[in-house]
């Protein structure tokens, strides 16, 4: 009897000891990510990278992330190798794939609360949308006062941009126009030799970017006030999501979630110091003046809902009555 029961309980020890191995085993991951961007940028090492240390140190080091930048798949055709699992996360913005979905891009008009994207809704929203893309949200860390102008010249007699050509993705075109502008699309890495050479007369980026690109050499006005958030992703391959036990699960959304609060205040902070920075550098700031000055802002959030719902119909305009219900519209 005693026999029994001292195999009983091994047994019972085993089966203890296997469940808790399982359990860890399922915890430990080594994903990839892909990024839209090289490290020279800086939401890289400042959200992209903080969201890979932030995971790792969660798990004991158990989960871990290592990134392949844009030198892999160009930004502009990055949604598909994700989706189809060629890598298992994706950071990025919704601009560069506004072809496939328009949820990601319409978030560049919403206003960066954290806390009031989600309570509202919003996020739940934009997530179902890349859900049925074969994807899964994780987290949508932002830029507040997210998007301005880096022009060859200042804002002339005109007021406005007439007769510019201005390098820009689909967000911005509908205020690029309304300036009176050309809107020209080229990738991040041909932006530099584009203003030196003239071919285009400004480009339309993030507020952060500017400095470490180098583009001060060749661009040496910023238009403001700056305008619109600039919103990032962090997305998941939906298969590789649902292949996960609950606890990882939990885990890189709570640390989504996390980084999202942490980054709206970091990335203000780096606006703030490369706006200063340029400014050593030589750069000086250009405004619209008229009617115009007033409703930039408006009219580029205007602008982007258009070209989202023209897009994304219905999903999209559901989006909008969200997100004017909960305060979060420009």
């Amino acid at each position: 009897m005693v026999s029994i029961i001292k195999k009983t309980a091994l047994s019972i020890h085993a089966i203890a000891f296997g469940v808790a191995f399982s359990a860890s085993a399922a915890m430990a991951s080594d994903f990839r990510m892909l990024a839209s961007w090289d490290g020279s940028y800086p939401v890289v090492p400042n959200v992209a990278e903080v969201y890979m240390d932030m995971v790792k140190d969660a798990s004991d080091g158990k989960t871990t992330i290592a990134m392949t930048g844009p030198e892999a798949v160009p930004p502009f055709e990055q949604l598909q190798p994700v989706s189809m699992g060629v890598f298992d996360l994706l950071f990025t913005s919704g601009a560069y794939h506004s072809n496939e979905t328009s949820m990601g891009l319409v978030m560049d008009a919403v206003k960066g609360d954290p806390e009031a994207r989600r309570t509202s809704g919003v996020w739940d929203q934009v997530d179902k949308a890349y859900q049925e893309k074969g994807l899964k949200l994780i987290a949508l860390p932002t830029l507040p006062e997210g998007y301005n102008l880096l022009l060859r010249e200042p804002i002339g007699e005109s007021c406005d941009l007439s007769g510019l050509k201005i390098r820009g993705t689909a967000t911005y075109t509908s205020l690029i126009q309304s300036l009176n502008a050309q809107p020209v699309v080229l990738p991040p890495a041909e932006i530099y030799s584009a203003l030196e050479k003239g071919v285009v007369d400004g480009a339309a980026w993030p507020v952060i970017g500017a400095l470490d690109y180098g583009w001060y050499e060749v661009a040496k006005y910023f238009l403001r006030p700056a305008f619109g958030t600039g919103t990032y992703m962090i997305l998941m391959n939906l298969d590789k999501w649902n292949s996960l036990d609950e606890a990882e699960q939990t885990l890189l959304l709570e640390q989504g979630a996390e980084l999202e609060k942490q980054s709206i205040v970091k990335l203000a902070e780096v606006a703030k110091a490369e706006e200063a920075a340029l400014i050593e550098r030589g750069m000086k700031p250009t405004s619209i003046c008229g009617d115009k000055a007033e409703t930039v802002e408006h009219d580029w959030a205007q602008g982007v809902w258009a070209l989202g719902i023209e897009k994304g119909g219905a999903p999209v305009e559901a989006l909008k009555e969200t997100v004017t219900k909960a305060g979060l519209d420009f």
